[in-house]
């Protein structure tokens, strides 16, 4: 399969500069970063780049390069699923709150729901790349929810552990 579409789910701190400098080193692939904030979003869009949502050394220089070209921020979350090829799952796994390993495990409802949103609206086969802070087995299980939610199309599900610095993240990628 030749990657031409990628599609990031969540435009945080992992999604945003990773895509980023991803479009900028491979301007033949179209990069949609996407989001459920919609302020997060506009920010991401702002003709201001001096008000991008994350502020790391290099990052709006890259943004202003790629954005527009081949880079894209939106908050279109099924379209830029199904459009891709390859989709990274970049989303927020905070500490849980409440039952079994609360205040110490990792709380995986958004990567269950981004999950079960891929096998939705999914039409075609995908790569899904885990690109969070996750626990061991996790590709597994987001694999047995795309398996037994889809629409009968077949996934194969990678992981890629994260391990950004703030302040370096852009010089590290």
């Amino acid at each position: 399969m030749k990657i031409r579409n990628i599609c990031c789910i969540g435009a945080g701190y992992v999604g945003g500069p990773t895509m980023s400098v991803l479009a900028q080193k491979n301007p033949h692939i179209k990069v949609t970063v996407v989001d459920i904030n919609k302020d997060k979003i506009a920010e991401w869009n702002s003709e201001d780049l001096d008000n991008l949502p994350i502020y790391e050394p290099g990052l709006k220089e890259i943004v202003q390069e790629a954005r527009g070209r081949n880079l894209f921020f939106s908050t279109d979350i099924d379209k830029a699923i199904d459009e891709a090829e390859m989709i990274f799952m970049s989303v927020n796994t905070p500490t849980k709150t409440y039952g079994k390993g609360k205040g110490m495990a990792a709380d995986l409802k958004y990567v269950e729901l981004s999950a079960r949103q891929i096998a939705r609206a999914s039409t075609s086969n995908k790569i899904i790349v885990e690109k969070s802070t996750l626990p061991v087995r996790t590709a597994q299980a987001i694999k047995n929810i795309l398996d037994n939610t889809g629409n009968g199309v077949k996934f194969q599900v990678l992981s890629n552990p994260e391990f950004l610095a703030e302040g370096t993240s852009i010089q590290d990628l």
